[in-house]
């Protein structure tokens, strides 16, 4: 293992004669068995002390040992002797703070990262469904707004930050986890992983009282060691806080949000504990005034602090103007709506300043521009703006004014426009704006040429997500030298959108769109979205269309839903090979689709969810699925199911995996078919 040291392997190549690493502030017993422990794994019974371990554990950062099979299996020893020594200690912990305080600057967190996720491993029987979302770094960010499964990956528009060590429980992981109060030893044992895993994001979701109360039994002899902590509950989660004999938040927790509703005495409660956290985020179905004025009291006392408040409805009932005219600037204020004496009403002019607007929905009328000023609409501070012209009516162009009150709107982040006629104004806007991350395209069309983009070079490098969904035009070559001038799309969908992929026939514009992309580099995309119409069979090699700007190599997620795949489009299936989730739909009737064709085989290690809905599953692609190593779901939506291919779908090769046949349910298979899944997969199969 020491021949994978960064370190040592530098001193080596340098060619000197004399090489010294120094070790500082390590036990020598400890290096020893360090040293010993290489050679021999056998060794490990009954050697190894709470110390010895972290001293280990910083060795090996400071030799920078490369992750390899080796170093796992090291750590995999090394863990289950730490485990022996939970179970020989009494009852009482013994566990030096200031120790792990040291260690917890200088041991890699990569290591207590690969550690965490062999203790889950060994606590869930390797079970998949509940290992995925647990522990997660690199490739995903969390987002707060959304909490099903891929969402807070792949809809996030925060750029990576591969160094993050996150944990995310929600109903299955906790459940899973729960049965460490079984033995005593892995109590002890979570609670000390707790405890030294430095954790970035600690993020917790609970759907219902009894994973709530599981929750509370995990971390009730635990600090929440992390810099952010999320919690999303259905229920109240200031339990999870209280009566704890110890700190509840660690003295470098700078970041709390939650998401549930608090009564005004549990508000108090929770602001009691927030002296020391920079920022605070709430978000909740209904707030009135007696709690915010709690806030404004507690955050007057409180500037250097930050706290956003983001609610379904406020109620203003009882608001006294004069106390919010108190509320300070790091106090922010969001609704969706307001409601007075629990009757939908406008926000009053006098509290436009204090209470602000999160989700602004604007039915358009050609003659009336916006329905406010722009310095009102301004002091809403919009985060999302949709603006929308009825189904039933013809698009519409928006007129100038508009477009003027957006661009003096700075806090503008998503807009979603339905039914718009797309002028040049509105496409150069696109461009210029540095405030917008998201832009959705519904049910509109583009009234003008992009020739005008021949003239400049104008691009946006803050554009992360674009969606065309349903246009009434279609999209050839020339939008593609527009899309390419939003240098840092990361999620790109499209919906029901014509294509006409051949090259326009006019010699300039080929030459141009030739070089211009010759030129530059390929855009990566995170996520993409395609789906064409059911009976579609025209637009077909959409992929190859969109590799003139993208490259797919480093895709995490795909949603292909089209008539059918070709050839050509297999080509640049083979080259996606970070893929996590594959969603797969293909309306062609004979078709079947070459998994094994169709998928690097890299995919075996990183893809956890395939959903697929295809006319027809053969026995050779069960046998294809069992090779993904890290599949937690299996979902299958099958036109002709037969038995011969479902007896070939066998538990033993997906123990981990949880598998739904979508189609056909259950009451249109035959009999032998659902005594077949019930007798292997447990009795009332999906």
């Amino acid at each position: 293992m020491l021949f994978n040291s960064k370190l040592i392997k530098k001193h080596l190549d340098s060619k000197r004669t004399n090489i010294k690493i120094f070790l500082k502030d390590i036990s020598y017993t400890s290096l020893l068995l360090f040293l010993k422990l290489i050679d021999n794994s056998d060794s490990f019974i009954s050697q190894i002390n709470l110390q010895d371990f972290l001293d280990i554990l910083l060795i090996i950062t400071i030799l920078d040992i490369e992750k390899t099979k080796e170093r796992d299996y090291f750590l995999k020893d090394l863990l289950r002797n730490v485990m022996s020594e939970m179970l020989r200690q009494d009852s009482t912990l013994y566990f030096d703070n200031n120790l792990c305080i040291y260690h917890y600057s200088y041991i890699k967190k990569s290591l207590f990262m690969d550690i965490w996720i062999f203790f889950i491993n060994f606590i869930t029987f390797d079970d998949k469904s509940a290992q995925i979302f647990i522990v997660l770094s690199g490739n995903r960010n969390l987002c707060f707004k959304r909490t099903y499964m891929f969402s807070d990956s792949y809809n996030s528009v925060k750029k990576p930050n591969k160094t993050n060590f996150t944990i995310r429980l929600d109903n299955i992981s906790i459940n899973k986890t729960y049965k460490i109060f079984t033995s005593k030893f892995l109590v002890k044992t979570w609670i000390f992983f707790s405890r030294i895993a430095n954790f970035d994001i600690i993020y917790l979701i609970f759907t219902n009282e009894e994973t709530y109360e599981k929750a509370k039994l995990l971390w009730s002899n635990v600090t929440f060691y992390t810099r952010k902590l999320y919690i999303r509950s259905s229920t109240n989660v200031i339990e999870l806080f209280l009566n704890k004999n110890m700190p509840i938040f660690w003295n470098k927790l700078k970041v709390l949000k939650l998401e549930c509703n608090l009564t005004l005495i549990e508000l108090k409660k929770l602001l009691t504990l927030c002296s020391n956290i920079n920022k605070v985020t709430l978000k909740s179905e209904l707030f009135d005034f007696e709690r915010v004025r709690s806030l404004i009291d507690f955050y007057r006392l409180n500037l250097d602090k930050i706290c956003k408040i983001f609610c379904q409805t406020y109620e203003f009932l009882n608001t006294d103007p004069e106390i919010l005219q108190l509320m300070p600037k790091n106090l922010i204020f969001y609704s969706s709506k307001f409601q007075n004496a629990s009757v939908d009403t406008e926000i009053p002019m006098k509290f436009i300043p204090f209470l602000h607007n999160y989700y602004h929905d604007y039915q358009y009328q050609r003659t009336a521009g916006f329905p406010t000023s722009l310095a009102i609409l301004d002091c809403f501070m919009p985060k999302i703006i949709r603006i929308s012209i009825e189904y039933d009516s013809p698009a519409r162009e928006l007129n100038n004014s508009v477009l003027v009150s957006m661009k003096y709107i700075k806090t503008i982040k998503y807009l979603f426009l339905v039914n718009i006629v797309l002028n040049k104004m509105m496409l150069i806007y696109f461009l210029e704006t540095n405030t917008l991350v998201s832009i959705e395209l519904v049910n509109s069309y583009f009234l003008c040429s992009l020739d005008f983009l021949s003239y400049g070079s104008m691009t946006n490098r803050n554009l992360k997500s674009l969606a065309l969904n349903n246009l009434k035009s279609h999209i050839d070559y020339n939008f593609l030298i527009y899309l390419n001038r939003f240098k840092c799309i990361q999620s790109f969908m499209l919906i029901h959108t014509e294509i006409r992929n051949s090259l326009s026939p006019i010699r300039k514009i080929c030459n141009f769109f030739h070089s211009f992309f010759i030129q530059e580099n390929k855009k990566y995309l995170k996520n993409l979205e395609i789906k064409t119409d059911l009976n579609d069979y025209k637009t077909i090699n959409i992929l190859y269309f969109l590799s003139e700007v993208y490259d797919f190599s480093k895709l995490l997620n795909i949603v292909y839903c089209v008539y059918r795949i070709t050839e050509k489009e297999t080509k640049f299936f083979i080259t996606m090979k970070k893929l996590e989730s594959i969603t797969l739909k293909i309306y062609h009737g004979s078709d079947c689709i070459d998994f094994e064709k169709l998928f690097n085989k890299a995919l075996f290690s990183s893809v956890v969810l395939v959903a697929l809905n295809v006319n027809r599953i053969r026995e050779k692609d069960f046998k294809f699925f069992k090779l993904f190593k890290n599949l937690g779901l299996l979902s299958l939506s099958i036109e002709v199911l037969d038995y011969k291919t479902v007896s070939s779908l066998r538990k033993n090769n997906f123990k981990t995996t949880e598998i739904n046949i979508m189609k056909p349910v259950r009451t249109n298979r035959s009999r032998e078919i659902n005594y077949f899944l019930d007798e292997e997969f447990g009795p009332n199969f999906f």
